[in-house]
């Protein structure tokens, strides 16, 4: 595991996006990383079971810079369940 990157544990359900939303510290800065594609509840399920699995997501979408202009990173449900 990248020690620079962590993935805080949690996560909280953001109505107005209509998506999970985990803390992620890459090198010291603070950036979220949102989940869509479910109801509250599936995305929640999704995340209690595929933690581990979108953590490693995570840390490969960094490495690729693949970030939002707001420096964020968005998966789909469909993505993390495919991984």
């Amino acid at each position: 595991m990248n020690q620079a990157v962590q993935v805080l544990d949690g996560c909280i359900y953001i109505d107005a996006k209509e998506s999970l939303k985990l803390d992620v510290i890459d090198t010291g800065q603070m950036l979220a990383c949102y989940i869509c594609g479910l109801s509250k509840e599936g995305l929640t399920t999704l995340y209690k079971t595929k933690q581990f699995e979108i953590e490693e997501i995570i840390e490969l979408k960094l490495e690729q810079h693949k970030l939002n202009s707001d420096g964020e990173i968005w998966l789909t449900a469909e993505e993390v369940s495919a991984y």
